[in-house]
């Protein structure tokens, strides 16, 4: 028993290797193996019809196999024979193979799919399927009118349209595709109503005709090509919606023997003054494929083209006063293909004010008489009337208001007579006027003038920089015909007028001199002002600038300001102080220079001079000296000390008010727990001789807290030493005054509401129009500033600054945890 299992182990580990084996070779052989069929595209079939379908096999293995192609599923309709087929096929190889298919006659149509199967004899696993897509549809009948290639003649450097009819005659309506090719380079394309520039379409009914359009550009003859009797062929091709059937028809362009001439250009026709004469240039080329000579006469003819039968053909005609000639024909001069050659007509007109003549210019190669070419080339005599204007000076681009200047204008007679134009106004600006200087001018023919045409003055309420053109239009005189169009700009100039009012000069007890003035923009402009302060004297002095002013940051008495953008009618006041002098020896003089330049012309300072005088120390006042007891300075030093201690002693007062709370509640509490013991705690026994020690305890009277008693004299006299002595009611303000103010309100709104209204229309006329906004951008925060009334205050009548309330903050103690009150051991 036990040989026999040792026996069975060793069968089976030879076995194993060879199983394996097998396995890999199997799989190998599997990945060897691999085919594809190909070609089998959508086919078209008819009812009763045998078709030949063809198809490719391809063997992409690395072995020669043996594969069976057959037909798994062929719906009823539809009948296959040939199939199955079995065939060898080496490894890299294809093999082309066909099968007939055919339609019953009865068969539905539509698209029937049948699924085409490919195997593998030496491997039973392996397949692979593709279907073939068949359409079973009803016969087409699309039928061109011309049958077979069809040949046509054409010259060359013409586009040549072809026509061609079709006709449905099957029994369904048919959606047609037309393509057109040729092997040529020549351009052609559709004249068809439905194209894509490639195919055209067409959807015929049964029975209907159309027709299909087409041009070729045929090319000239260039160098003797192309050549007689050749030309490319084009064909024409119909494809059926039906069953994809193709109709197709051709033709050929054929360019024979080609002997030609052309005129290849012509000069203008003449526009002759009486009596005068000039030569039209005529550009005439050999436009065949060999030498030849070139035939050139004159024909006369009539106004409306016909030949004239009583003049015959000429290289000089007479008539009607008129002599028409050629110059430079050299007829008897051979042309190489291509060449060209340039002739002239020339015209003599007769002394007239009015008449016409054309004369027809008749070319043609020699041998080729019917393919005449001409042209009409014609003169006339007329009066030409025109001129030419311009604008002579440029003295109304710093225009200012109220004021006029003059533009000048200078007109040249283009025309070929004498002449008289007008001058008229045709565009004035609204803050312009306009009036016309001279309004005719008389000139011969090449003559010019120059002269003041019109005055412009500006409005006087015009604003700066405001620009206007004014328009003018020279016109033929009786007619309303307009041949120059002069556009005069105009450019208001900036008025710099600051006004300066309301100069105070004041010097205090300290010896501080104080200059207010205001300043009034009564320009036409939004100015902007640097102000200056200069002092003779070395001495402490500045500016108070208004809110508004841009001055240097971290000076501490500003000498200096600049104020902009300041709307027109805009006022506002400069402060400045400056101390005099303690300390010199003798007594003096400071004079102050207040400085304001414009922005506009900084070259023209506005200066005003203050003067103040001083005392030299000797003769300065000896101030008394003051008792042990200075009632002022006791009180600076006490708010002084307040003001440093104030949030020391805010925190020991709230920590004290707390404290004391703290106390209380544990005082009542304690009383609480008290009375609770003493009502729900246990009694001690009493002994019988307790009682009568009660009557013995005498209880103690609390005594009363001693408090401070004041009359009511006293008390009335310390409350208005405390709060002030009773001030009687103010009286009521006037109306008068009460209306003043609200109009200087209301004034200084309207000008806020024109200088904005004003950078609005200045944003507009530079471009700065606001976009929509995309539907992907976000939009910024933007902070809205507070508009509050600017009101000017020379006297320091308000506060400098706004009052702010100030809350104390008392600081908390850094422990995490609860404090509680009862825990305060005071």
């Amino acid at each position: 028993m036990r040989w026999g299992l040792i026996v069975v182990m060793l069968l089976f580990q030879l076995a194993a290797p060879l199983s394996g084996s097998v396995v890999q070779a199997e799989a190998a052989q599997a990945r060897e193996q691999s085919a594809e069929i190909i070609g089998l595209n959508e086919v078209v079939v008819h009812r009763n019809e045998l078709i030949e379908i063809s198809f490719a096999v391809q063997n992409t293995g690395s072995e020669v196999q043996i594969f069976t192609i057959e037909a798994t599923d062929v719906p009823s309709d539809l009948s296959i024979s040939g199939l199955p087929l079995t065939h060898s096929i080496e490894p890299g190889y294809l093999k082309s193979l066909k099968f007939n298919l055919s339609g019953d006659a009865t068969a539905t149509y539509g698209t029937l799919n049948i699924p085409i199967s490919l195997t593998m004899e030496s491997n039973s696993t392996w397949s692979v399927e593709e279907n073939l897509s068949v359409l079973v549809a009803p016969y087409s009948r699309l039928d061109f009118g011309v049958q077979g290639i069809s040949t046509f003649e054409s010259d060359p450097g013409i586009r040549t349209s072809v026509a061609v009819n079709i006709t449905n005659n099957g029994s369904y309506p048919e959606d047609v595709t037309f393509n057109f090719y040729t092997q040529s380079g020549w351009n052609w394309g559709w004249s068809m109503n439905d194209s894509d520039g490639v195919n055209a379409y067409e959807t015929l009914q049964p029975g209907q005709l159309a027709y299909v359009y087409i041009w070729v550009d045929v090319p000239e003859v260039v160098d003797g090509s192309p050549l007689t009797g050749t030309g490319p062929r084009f064909q024409l091709k119909a494809v059926s919606s039906i069953d994809r059937a193709i109709s197709q028809w051709s033709f050929d362009l054929i360019l024979g023997t080609y002997r030609n001439a052309s005129i290849d250009a012509k000069g203008p026709d003449l526009i002759l003054d009486p009596g005068a004469n000039n030569r039209i240039e005529v550009d005439v080329r050999n436009v065949g494929n060999s030498n030849n000579r070139l035939n050139i006469t004159l024909q006369a003819i009539d106004t409306e083209g016909q030949p004239i039968p009583d003049v015959g053909l000429s290289d000089r005609i007479a008539r009607n006063g008129w002599t028409m000639a050629l110059f430079g024909g050299l007829e008897d001069v051979e042309l190489s293909p291509n060449e060209s050659r340039t002739i002239e007509i020339g015209f003599q007109a007769p002394s007239d004010y009015f008449g016409a003549m054309d004369v027809r210019v008749r070319v043609f190669a020699e041998g080729a008489p019917q393919r005449v070419r001409t042209v009409d080339v014609g003169a006339v005599i007329e009066w030409q009337r025109n001129a030419t204007a311009a604008l002579q000076t440029d003295e109304c681009r710093d225009l200012l208001p109220n004021a006029s200047c003059q533009a000048a204008l200078m007109i040249q007679n283009t025309g070929n007579a004498p002449d008289t134009f007008t001058i008229d106004l045709s565009d004035v600006p609204d803050h312009l006027s306009a009036s016309l200087l001279t309004t005719t001018v008389y000139l011969n023919p090449f003559e010019s003038k120059t002269f003041a045409a019109v005055s412009i003055t500006a409005a006087e309420e015009s604003l700066a920089f405001t620009t206007g053109d004014v328009g003018l239009q020279v016109l033929l005189s009786g007619t309303s015909t307009v041949i120059e169009e002069i556009a005069i700009p105009t450019k208001i100039a900036p008025v710099i007028n600051w006004v300066f009012t309301d100069i105070v000069e004041e010097i205090d007890k300290n010896g501080r001199l104080t200059i207010t003035m205001t300043a009034r923009n009564e320009g036409n402009a939004i100015d902007g002002l640097l102000v200056q302060l200069q002092a003779s004297h070395s001495t402490p002095m500045s500016f108070i600038p208004p809110f508004i002013a841009v001055y240097e940051e971290g000076v501490e008495y500003p000498r200096s300001f600049e104020i902009t953008e300041i709307p027109i009618g805009f006022n506002f006041t400069i402060e400045a102080w400056v101390d005099l002098p303690q300390d010199q020896r003798s007594n003096g003089t400071v004079y102050v220079n207040t400085t304001v330049r414009s922005q506009f012309v900084p070259d023209e300072p506005f200066v005003h001079t203050s003067t103040g005088t001083y005392l030299g120390v000797a003769w300065q006042p000896v101030e008394e000296e003051s008792g042990w007891f200075d009632l002022t300075a006791i009180v600076d030093a006490t708010v002084g000390i307040f003001m440093a201690w104030m949030w020391v002693i805010g925190s020991v007062c709230l920590s004290v008010f707390i404290i004391q709370k703290a106390l209380s509640a544990r005082k009542a509490r304690a009383q609480e727990q008290a009375l609770y013991n003493e009502l729900h705690g246990l009694k001690p026994t009493e002994e019988p001789q307790d009682w009568m020690q009660k009557f013995t305890e005498k209880k103690v009277q609390p005594a009363p807290e001693p408090t401070l008693k004041v009359s009511s004299g006293h008390f009335q006299e310390a409350f208005i030493n405390r709060s002030g002595a009773p001030t009687q009611a103010l009286e009521p303000v006037q109306a008068e005054v009460h209306q003043a103010a609200a109009q200087a309100l209301d004034e200084q709104d309207r000008q806020r509401t024109m200088a904005q209204a004003d950078r609005l229309l200045n944003d507009i006329s530079a471009g700065n129009i606001a976009q929509p906004v995309g539907s992907k951008e976000v939009l910024p925060d933007v902070e809205i500033p507070q508009h509050l009334t600017v009101r000017h205050d020379p006297k320091s009548i308000l506060d400098q600054a706004p009052l702010t309330s100030q809350q104390p903050k008392v600081p908390l103690p850094n422990a995490t945890g609860d404090l509680d009150l009862d825990e305060l051991d005071v």
